[in-house]
């Protein structure tokens, strides 16, 4: 055995690893970047009317027809923008708009809401079927397209980061007659 090469290639060994100990002066880990935005949710289980299907009566004396949506978004800090249309094939116009405030919580605390009366005039007087739709949106919507939103990165830059819609659709029959 050659004992000046085993100590050549010890004393090697002792000098390069602790090197690999020694702490590093630099700070290579930096703070992450923004959360990217995720989509807000209509939360089905909760809709009501609960069925997709609704059958109503047009009539004097007939109860308002209330459409209540519960939503969530798990960035809790986004406003959410809901618009409710009726036929938006026949009519792109919007019946309602509103804002859901951010409550701190994924669960907004008040949901997206129309209510129809039928003792004045409206969209769903006439007899027939009828879609009405729930439009939810994380963003602002243009032509019903949600636009992007520009966020500030870590070095100052900026970028694009998406804003998002989903939709509900009923499909209400309305038939002419009064209630009992």
């Amino acid at each position: 055995m050659n004992t000046p090469r085993v100590l050549g290639a010890l004393l090697a060994a002792a000098v390069a690893l602790p090197a690999c100990l020694l702490p590093q002066e630099d700070h290579i880990i930096q703070p992450l970047p923004p959360a990217r935005n995720q989509p807000p949710r209509i939360l089905e289980n909760l809709l009501q009317p609960a069925s997709r299907f609704v059958t109503v009566r047009n009539g004097t004396g007939c109860p308002n027809l209330a459409f209540l949506a519960p939503v969530s978004d798990p960035d809790v800090d986004d406003t959410l923008i809901y618009n409710f249309y009726v036929d938006p094939d026949l009519n792109p116009n919007f019946v309602k708009q509103a804002t859901i405030v951010n409550n701190g919580q994924a669960d907004r605390s008040d949901p997206a809401s129309y209510e129809v009366s039928f003792a004045a005039p409206g969209a769903l007087q006439q007899s027939g079927d009828h879609v009405v739709e729930l439009l939810l949106s994380d963003g602002a919507l243009v032509n019903r397209e949600p636009q992007p939103r520009t966020v500030v990165l870590l070095d100052g830059g900026t970028a694009q980061d998406p804003s998002y819609a989903v939709t509900y659709a009923w499909t209400v029959t309305v038939v002419g007659g009064p209630c009992p």
